[in-house]
């Protein structure tokens, strides 16, 4: 994702670039903090690469929109800060998205679930040609050498 131009990015980077506005949204609910801090903050939603140019750009656009406002702040150590906190507007947007995301964890949730059930990832479902057993794991080159049973993120989503 980082300094990558638009048409040269995969679809998962794509994809995680996306999802860039709910996540600062949420982080600026969570406390206000300056750029460079929200970008480092984004390593916990796995976009510690988010380009920094972009990351700008969408808070600048975030604040004209009225999501979020900003003021500088003057620092004892250094040169002052653009300080970026949440408005009524971005909460209600975050609420918005919230609704949304959660709207597609259910779709993935399901994807993730009927995955695991595949016997063959080939396009083949069972044996038989038929459905796919009930408790099928992935191909073994679907799962990480020495892994066995579903992946972790799949063994916590059942609980």
């Amino acid at each position: 994702m980082a300094g990558y131009p638009e048409d040269t990015m995969t679809g998962h980077e794509v994809e995680r670039r996306a999802l860039l506005t709910p996540v600062l949204l949420l982080l600026l609910a969570e406390r206000q903090g300056h750029g460079y801090e929200l970008v480092q903050r984004l390593g916990a939603f796995g976009c510690g690469d988010a380009d920094q140019a972009h990351v700008y750009r969408l808070l600048r656009g975030m604040e004209s929109s009225g999501e979020v406002t900003s003021h500088w702040h003057a620092s004892e150590s250094g040169p002052a800060r653009r300080v970026y906190a949440i408005t009524q507007q971005g909460a209600m947007n975050l609420a918005l998205w919230f609704v949304r995301l959660g709207e597609l964890h259910g779709t993935l949730h399901l994807f993730l679930e009927r995955y695991v059930q595949l016997e063959d990832v080939g396009g083949r479902a069972g044996r038989d040609g038929g459905s796919p057993r009930a408790g099928a794991r992935p191909p073994d080159h679907a799962r990480p050498p020495g892994h066995s049973g579903p992946p972790d993120h799949i063994r916590r989503m059942r609980k």
